[in-house]
């Protein structure tokens, strides 16, 4: 199921590691301060919404839920300005399955009593206003270089996941998403490959 969501934002993780000259155009921004984040509670009326599921494990869906939506957004982003196809194919592959993961992560997280963001942390609000400024063959490359930044962090978050995670559920999640973001990280090096944004 495919949802819009606001446009807004970086790279499950997650946060994005921005391209130094990326990063530059954010760091003046970070002095406003951050704001609470907004959450969905999968059941308000329980006394103890997250009893029995461990810190980490909440965290690493929290994180995820984030992840998801800067990937979507992002992908809407590309749709609208990259130039390259090869782009606008990969951020289409991005809304698809990053609104894939993110349903069945809310499943997993309303069945866990667990509330998850509803929208961006700052980072990622100001990594998508700097790449919003972009527009053409410039988009293009900041664009995939940032996903490639993003893929790496990704896979890594959630292989170690997919092996440590106290909750069944939530391992088995990782472990099942493992693969599609090893797939987004290979798609996203050999687009990059081609625009010379290594």
């Amino acid at each position: 199921m495919r949802r819009t969501h606001l446009l807004g934002l970086t790279l499950f993780s997650f946060a994005f590691a921005m391209p130094a000259w990326l990063l530059a155009q954010t760091d003046a921004q970070q002095h406003y301060g951050k704001k609470p984040e907004r959450t969905i509670q999968a059941n308000p009326g329980e006394n103890n919404p997250t009893k029995g599921i461990d810190e980490t494990d909440q965290t690493f869906m929290k994180e995820a839920a984030i992840g998801d939506q800067a990937e979507i957004q992002l992908g809407q982003m590309a749709q609208a300005k990259a130039s390259n196809p090869a782009v606008k194919s990969f951020g289409q592959r991005m809304i698809k399955d990053h609104s894939d993961a993110s349903d069945k992560l809310k499943n997993i997280a309303q069945t866990q009593h667990i509330s998850l963001p509803i929208e961006l942390d700052p980072e990622h609000k100001n990594t998508a206003g700097a790449l919003s400024r972009l527009s053409g063959p410039q988009f293009d490359k900041a664009y995939m270089q940032l996903m490639v930044q993003e893929h790496t962090k990704d896979v890594n978050k959630f292989k170690q996941e997919a092996a440590s995670a106290h909750d069944e559920t939530i391992k088995q999640f990782a472990a099942a998403t493992l693969p599609t973001l090893e797939s987004h990280l290979n798609e996203a090096k050999q687009v990059a490959q081609q625009l010379g944004a290594e």
